[in-house]
């Protein structure tokens, strides 16, 4: 019933797929996503925390650090941490946050973006690591 008193009409939705399910990777370190958490871990008991947490694909192990803020250097120390215990990935999975992508201008294409070489403080740290 609506909030006149009259019967709610079904109306028949539409789904569309908004994500492709892929297979998962084969080994251990062929592809990590890397990821910000920013719940509120102390529930107002202490300053803000976030969870910056490295999660394999083929494995579901994470390893992640709570942090200050979620600033490139922040990340780069967690990603350091994570190098020095289990090695370098092969590629890297984000959420497109403005710390790992740079804004393309205006009509400018990814090949265009990349060719510029306008990259971020942790996509360059990332290219110099040889990590997609």
């Amino acid at each position: 019933m609506d909030d006149r008193g009259g019967a709610v009409e079904s109306r028949s939705r539409r789904l569309e797929e908004v994500h492709f399910w892929r297979p998962r990777r084969n080994a251990f370190g062929e592809l990590v996503q890397w990821d910000t958490s920013t719940h509120n871990w102390l529930e107002g008991r202490g300053p803000v925390r976030y969870l910056v947490r490295l999660i394999d694909d083929a494995t579901s192990w994470s390893w992640g650090r709570f942090v200050e803020r979620d600033a490139a250097p922040f990340n780069m120390a967690v990603l350091w941490e994570y190098l020095e215990k289990n090695g370098r990935m092969v590629d890297i999975y984000t959420d497109r946050h403005a710390m790992f992508e740079v804004t393309p201008r205006a009509a400018e294409s990814q090949a265009e973006r990349i060719a510029a070489d306008r990259w971020t403080q942790i996509g360059r740290g990332l290219r110099e690591l040889g990590i997609g």
